[in-house]
């Protein structure tokens, strides 16, 4: 077994690796080689690491902004060592956080044997489209209508998620500065599949998402101006962009949730979203 940087000539054989470790967990790939690509353009070369044994990737890890990933390749013949010289790189150069499924129990007794803490948990909520699940018509608070996303300003949009919906408060959640903000969440997908809502024209909340390669609608960032809650806009805009992203064909609806934030999973639950599978954050 060997190690080597990582690189940008490497994007499909960690498209592959993915694609096994996402079959072994959730039965089926969730991400394809374009999104693969565009994950791993943010990554500085330094930052990443591919574990080969013989002429087969067997593991990789990379960092980019707080958080480290680590893939192990299911059919491994050693993945404890896979998983142990992940872990070398990463505390080598100094990853500050790792995420674990909580299922991975493999991976989980690894960190906690190297002292890796569990800070906190996060859920991902999914269900198919189907008949059977209703999505009702949203209700807008007096006042608030959708405003056309494409002929604001990004800054304006950042400004309202992170300063007026003081997104950085719920646990878990980290401010992005505009750039990096931008290249997750507005450069690689359709302004079509994004919601702002405004009263007059003061912006007052936002629904951000994209609809993934495997047919999963996301809503990636969903934030209500504080001076806004409690009149149930953040309940609109969440069924507005469901019944959206079904709309423009998405097949599977879901969300991320940090787990000590009960307000919006119950939120969440309430319109039919359930917990599918947990992501524990390890700390260094």
């Amino acid at each position: 077994m060997r190690t080597r940087a990582l690189s940008p000539d490497d994007v499909a054989a960690v498209a592959r690796l993915r694609a096994r470790v996402d079959t072994y967990w959730f039965g089926a790939p969730e991400s394809d080689e374009a999104e693969t690509a565009e994950e791993l353009a943010r990554v500085a070369s330094e930052h990443g690491l591919l574990v080969v044994d013989g002429d087969r990737l067997v593991g990789a890890l990379w960092w980019w902004s707080t958080t480290g990933t680590v893939l192990v390749d299911p059919a491994a013949a050693d993945s404890d060592a896979v998983i142990a010289v992940s872990l070398d790189f990463a505390e080598r150069i100094g990853v500050p956080e790792v995420h674990a499924l909580s299922r991975d129990e493999r991976l989980r007794a690894a960190l906690d044997a190297r002292g890796w803490r569990h800070t906190h948990s996060g859920f991902d909520l999914l269900r198919p489209v189907s008949d059977d699940w209703t999505l009702p018509a949203p209700h807008w608070p007096a006042g608030v209508a959708l405003a056309p996303f494409a002929s604001l300003d990004p800054h304006d949009v950042h400004e309202l998620i992170y300063v007026a919906a003081e997104w950085s408060a719920v646990p878990g959640h980290v401010t992005r500065p505009l750039a990096e903000w931008r290249s997750i969440f507005l450069d690689p997908v359709s302004p079509d599949l994004h919601l702002v809502a405004a009263r007059g024209d003061r912006l007052v909340g936002v629904a951000l998402g994209r609809i993934f390669a495997d047919g999963t609608g996301w809503l990636a960032q969903l934030a209500v101006a504080r001076a806004d809650r409690g009149h149930g806009l953040g309940r609109a805009l969440l069924l507005a962009a469901l019944r959206h992203y079904r709309t423009a064909g998405a097949t599977v609806l879901g969300l991320g949730v940090e787990a000590e934030n009960a307000t919006a999973l119950r939120l969440y639950e309430g319109v039919g979203l359930r917990i599918d599978r947990e992501w524990q954050t390890f700390a260094y």
